[in-house]
């Protein structure tokens, strides 16, 4: 294999899937060998590579190292499973599963056939957090004592006219955007144990939320809070602030906030704040921006995903690292529906 190119496909056509595909086109040792979706759509006859209406019907008529699951959330449980059953590496898009106990099924069931499971949460590629994880760990900002996550965007209606499973519960922001703040405070920070959540039914009349609030407890003690709305004018999400992504117009607003005893610091700008030496709240502070250098996640993504195929390097988020994060959002979605405060066991 280390000779050859990774054979790779892709399962569900859509908008995640066509970035995947983009993505492995960027790799030099990667190339795409299948597509699978239940409808040959005019996009798929574009696509270079042959077309499978089911995951079965594949692995029946063509080899491939591994797999990419970008279907529809509810269906990532599923189709996760029949390319574990055909032992085949996958790496399943966020979220991995929408319930935590199917999660655990498809942890058993990849230990059982020997599997390696890469999860989808491409923000952790992102040499932004490499560098913030970094300055957190190197005791820089000294004892973390705060995080403030924001995550608010208006979504336009063809966004939900798209599919009409974004309308659907399980599909609001906690969900679909929310998810990479967790998961890359998990990064960071390690656990969650505490969920205080308030969220409301979306304005458009659809199933799913389309605001939520919350204070959240780390177990090392910092508190935290956030807020997301797909239904809100605003610069604060990682989309118009990152840079990540050219279809979002860029601001210089942050997302996060993160406040320690030495000193605090705004992500994804990169930007410390600290008091002169010794200094306190009546002495004067200042900022200083990090510099990095950009690569885009989700081709960091593939080239990691060929790594843990080959088994040079094991996979940089698991199913059970990624079911942190689920089980959050379930205390998320459970006081939120309770008004009580969720205390989470892993």
């Amino acid at each position: 294999m280390n000779n050859k190119k990774i054979k790779l496909a892709v399962v569900g056509i859509g908008v995640m899937g066509l970035k995947h595909i983009d993505a492995i086109n960027k790799v030099g040792n990667a190339e795409l060998a299948a597509v699978v979706d239940f409808e040959e759509s005019a996009t798929i006859g574009k696509i270079n590579c042959s077309y499978f209406p089911t995951i079965k019907q594949m692995f029946k008529s063509k080899a491939v190292d591994g797999v990419i699951v970008a279907t529809p959330n509810s269906s990532h449980f599923k189709d996760g499973i029949e390319v574990i059953k055909n032992e085949c590496a996958v790496l399943i898009e966020k979220p991995i599963t929408i319930r935590s106990k199917d999660t655990e099924k498809l942890i058993l069931e990849a230990k059982k056939k020997k599997v390696q499971i890469l999860v989808g949460h491409h923000r952790r590629h992102n040499p932004i957090m490499h560098k913030a994880k970094e300055i957190i760990d190197g005791n820089i900002l000294g004892k973390i004592r705060t995080i403030n996550i924001n995550c608010q965007m208006f979504k336009p209606d063809t966004y939900f006219k798209q599919a009409n499973w974004k309308k659907n519960d399980g599909a609001g922001p906690v969900f679909v955007n929310l998810i990479h703040d967790l998961d890359l405070m998990n990064f960071l920070f390690g656990k969650i144990v505490k969920v205080f959540s308030i969220s409301k039914n979306s304005i458009r009349g659809f199933e799913n939320e389309d605001v939520s609030g919350a204070v959240l407890e780390f177990q090392k003690g910092i508190i935290a809070t956030f807020l997301t709305s797909d239904s809100v004018a605003s610069p604060w999400s990682w989309e118009l602030t990152a840079r990540e992504n050219e279809i979002y117009p860029s601001t210089e607003e942050s997302s996060y906030l993160i406040g320690g005893t030495k000193a605090s610091l705004s992500l994804p700008n990169l930007k410390l704040w600290q008091h002169t030496k010794n200094g306190h709240w009546f002495t004067p502070i200042s900022s200083t921006k990090y510099p990095y250098k950009f690569s885009d996640p989700l081709v960091n993504q593939i080239e990691h995903f060929c790594d843990v195929i080959q088994k040079k390097k094991k996979p940089i988020i698991t199913a059970s690292i990624a079911n942190e994060t689920i089980k959050v959002i379930e205390a998320i979605k459970l006081s939120s529906k309770t008004k009580k405060l969720v205390e989470l066991t892993y």
